[in-house]
């Protein structure tokens, strides 16, 4: 039976998938980064809301001509229905209202979630990993790279920064720092960690000769990385390479000794930090947290953060305080000599304990079993084809980052399009 509607809905969310890949990572909207979050915010909810509104009306159409659908349920889709589910609990229950929908600070309430789980359940049922998503990545995040590398030069050419300052007026000029399409450096690494994974994992596995071409913008992907000076993005990249080669190389006894390399290199890593002699530095730092200390001013000042977001979590454990309603909760508060007042913490600097201190250990459980899932999903799929190992390799860089990220709309849209790829019931279109 052919189902043309359907086809349709198809269509209609590869373009949604093309342009959330290509077009949502360049655009900062009209008034540079300071406005790039709610830009694009804006972006992402308006593209989302028309995919999924076309959608609806597509197979509606569908249904009236006698079109019957099927829906593949998989163990994570299962998880991610409960982890919307327990955060719709924990919005009606919070004590701040309305403010969980669109979030106190940074449009990290309630109806973001809902859009991201949206796009994972739409993508799994309605896509299949195409060739050209791994191409189009790639010219967006060159294309992003390339504003970096003219903006490291210290040149303001779109006139992203404020008027007469550039990248190198960052805590002075201007408060942050701010690279590329993207904006601050921090969620600039949080979006190249996505290319950083897929792309040299595609490029060494695909068939084709020609995609060896995307090892170009890979290349430029993690010389921006290392330059930007931003440790969250190196940490999740070699973090991402002791777990994919292992992975996705061929052949089992090629496969075993890549593992036991890793897992070498892994004791061996976890040895010098616990011995490190050094007395400041990122490498101190972490050698210092792995025997318990963390001071406050660790990791940009996370170990503050993160002792308080603990705090806030043990206040309300179960249902958390509401999402997007970090912002209402920590009393961190800084001066900015940049803007004559003092400034507070609005996020928790982590994605797992944001979802701690948001939706609590309820609203977190389903999250981390969604992680679990898809990664038994990227270990079964390990060799069919390059796609499926490329894009659980994204996936996994993505999902260290978080562990230091911000896990804003301004890059997690696109982490929701690569889990919902990974977990599709269709198979790769690699020609």
């Amino acid at each position: 039976m052919d189902f043309p509607w359907l086809e349709r809905a198809r269509w209609v969310t590869d373009k949604f998938i093309m342009a959330m890949l290509g077009l949502f990572p360049l655009f900062v909207g009209f008034h540079g980064y300071a406005r790039v979050t709610a830009s694009k915010f804006w972006f992402f909810a308006a593209a989302t809301g028309v995919w999924a509104l076309a959608v609806l009306v597509l197979l509606a159409c569908g249904l009236v001509r006698g079109e019957r659908y099927r829906l593949d349920v998989r163990p994570a889709h299962l998880a991610i229905g409960a982890f919307l589910a327990i955060g719709g609990v924990s919005a009606c229950l919070s004590e701040y209202g309305a403010v969980t929908l669109l979030g106190a600070n940074r449009y990290d309430g309630y109806l973001t979630t809902a859009l991201y789980c949206l796009i994972f359940f739409g993508v799994s049922q309605l896509a299949a990993p195409r060739r050209r998503y791994a191409w189009v990545l790639g010219a967006s995040a060159l294309a992003c790279c390339a504003v970096a590398i003219v903006q490291l030069l210290g040149y303001d050419p779109f006139g992203l920064y404020p008027d007469g300052t550039n990248y190198y007026d960052k805590y002075v000029a201007y408060n942050g720092a701010f690279l590329g399409t993207i904006g601050n450096t921090g969620q600039l690494a949080a979006f190249l960690t996505l290319p950083a994974g897929l792309l040299p994992v595609y490029a060494l596995l695909s068939a084709h000769k020609r995609d060896r071409l995307l090892l170009l913008p890979a290349a430029v992907v993690l010389a921006i990385i290392a330059l930007m000076d931003v440790d969250a993005g190196v940490v999740a990249v070699a973090g991402c390479a002791l777990v994919a080669v292992p992975m996705v190389i061929r052949g089992k006894m090629a496969a075993r000794a890549a593992g036991c390399v890793s897992g070498a290199l892994t004791a061996a890593g976890l040895g010098t930090l616990w011995f490190w002699p050094g007395t400041s530095g990122t490498l101190y730092e972490m050698s210092q947290a792995l025997h318990g200390h963390l001071a406050d001013e660790f990791g940009s000042h996370r170990g503050q953060i993160w002792k308080q977001a603990w705090q806030l979590f043990l206040q309300k454990p179960w249902l958390g305080g509401g999402p997007g309603t970090t912002a209402l909760r920590f009393d961190i508060r800084w001066y900015s000599a940049v803007r004559d007042q003092t400034v507070g913490v609005t996020n928790a600097h982590n994605v797992y304990l944001g979802y701690l201190v948001n939706i609590g250990v309820l609203g977190l459980i389903p999250y981390l079993a969604a992680i679990g899932c898809s990664m038994v999903t990227w270990y079964k799929r390990r060799t069919h084809g390059a796609l499926y190992p490329a894009l659980g390799a994204a996936l996994t860089c993505c999902l260290i980052q978080d562990f230091f990220g911000l896990g804003l709309s301004l890059t997690t849209p696109m982490l929701w399009v690569v889990w919902g790829l990974l977990e599709t019931a269709e198979p790769p279109e690699e020609h």
